[in-house]
């Protein structure tokens, strides 16, 4: 897109006098914005019944609760989390409480020694003979593999499986220590990639016959999806706006938020500007087949404000060409690209999954059946219905009171 649009100017000239700004107003701004998210992220704690609050002190969070200790003495008290108050270090904050949480629903107390202050496990390299965490790998892979075909999902699984083990110290004797420091380290609470690391680790534990298997069931089962809640529209329509000009990533963000699809899907898609449709591969979650689906606009008019027909990307693939190790690397990449845009028009820490999840909260507002919407997603009725349902009643809630305001 060689041509920028009066409003991708008139964004790029925003955006810019807010990096112009005075070093005090900077610090007046980050100080609003930390104030604005722990608040955000207290009403969270409560929505989900979590006793517990992050506050500032004197440029350090802390957390902010009633607990039991190991002596059994319960009063209010103020744990240090060990982090200042640069707003970067809030999903930090708020991962350490879901983790103190979990730990006090599991054993009615809180620890000694918080996790966050706890010393990372300094991994022994094996050489007493014990088998080393790169021999167990091996081992593993070869009994993935044994009796399976080497088709294209289950290759896909077996990659993402693998990436995780790689994480591991190669060189180091395998030890359940060294594995539950990883998952208690490296996986925010109540995550997904806990669950499924947890999950990993123990097959390979059990595979390699370690003791203490059963230790790993104290992260498994944990993850439920979070559902869905409508962002400020306005906001991430400023932030395509600023991408789009972008001949890297502006047509995939652009693309993503009027499609909805999963953003490794965007690198496949062709936009049809006459109808509102699209194709594009889905590539859906637990190693399932891919398949060709046809993804709607919401709306077609943003499409072509936006030039969608013009394709911008740095890799394409079909079914037959998809590498998940290219286009994990890209989109990593793009992650990276994206977050000081996010933070420049107010939507700091806005991923790429959460503008897809914003086409699905829009796609409710917008009164579109639930089977055509899922079909567009890529993912079945249930999912959408069970991910978005908080949207369905604000909707319902919003109409009902309609009723009342005449």
């Amino acid at each position: 897109m060689n041509k920028k649009s009066d409003n991708f100017n008139k964004t790029k000239l925003g955006g810019n006098r807010l990096t112009r700004s005075s070093s005090g107003s900077n610090s007046e701004l980050n100080s609003e914005l930390v104030t604005q998210n722990i608040e955000e992220i207290n009403q969270k704690f409560k929505e989900r019944s979590i006793k517990a609050k992050i506050f500032a002190k004197q440029n350090y969070l802390y957390i902010r609760g009633t607990f039991t200790d190991t002596k059994g003495i319960r009063k209010e008290r103020k744990i240090p989390l060990r982090l200042t108050t640069d707003i970067r270090n809030l999903v930090s904050a708020e991962a350490r409480i879901l983790q103190l949480n979990e730990y006090v629903q599991k054993n009615g107390f809180i620890p000694d020694v918080m996790m966050w202050d706890t010393p990372r496990i300094n991994p022994v390299i094996s050489t007493s003979g014990g088998i080393t965490i790169g021999e167990a790998v091996k081992r593993f892979e070869i009994d993935y593999w044994e009796g399976k075909k080497k088709t294209a999902p289950k290759i896909r699984s077996y990659k993402l499986i693998e990436y995780y083990l790689k994480q591991l110290p190669q060189d180091a004797e395998l030890t359940i220590e060294v594995l539950l420091d990883y998952i208690i380290h490296d996986c925010e609470p109540e995550s997904k990639k806990r669950d499924s690391v947890a999950q990993y680790f123990k097959r390979l534990s059990i595979l390699n016959g370690l003791k203490g298997t059963k230790k790993f069931d104290n992260f498994i089962g944990k993850y439920e999806p979070k559902k869905r809640t409508s962002k400020d529209d306005q906001k991430l329509i400023d932030l395509v706006d600023l991408c789009r000009p972008n001949e890297r990533y502006g047509w995939t963000i652009a693309s993503q938020y009027i499609y909805g699809t999963r953003i490794a899907e965007t690198y496949s898609l062709i936009p049809d500007l006459d109808s509102g449709t699209a194709t594009s591969v889905c590539i859906p979650k637990g190693g399932k087949a891919m398949y060709i689906k046809y993804p709607i606009a919401l709306t077609n008019e943003l499409a072509q404000r936006w030039e969608l027909d013009k394709i911008e990307r740095p890799y394409t693939f079909d079914i037959e060409t998809y590498d998940p190790t290219i286009t994990k690397k890209i989109i990593d990449h793009l992650r990276r690209w994206l977050k000081p845009r996010a933070k420049e028009v107010g939507l700091e820490g806005i991923q790429p999954t959460d503008i897809r999840h914003a086409w699905g909260v829009r796609s409710i507002l917008a009164d579109m059946e639930v089977r055509t919407a899922s079909k567009s997603m890529g993912h079945d009725p249930r999912t959408h219905f069970a991910t978005y349902t908080q949207t369905y009643e604000q909707k319902d809630a919003k109409k009902q009171a309609k009723k009342y305001q005449k």
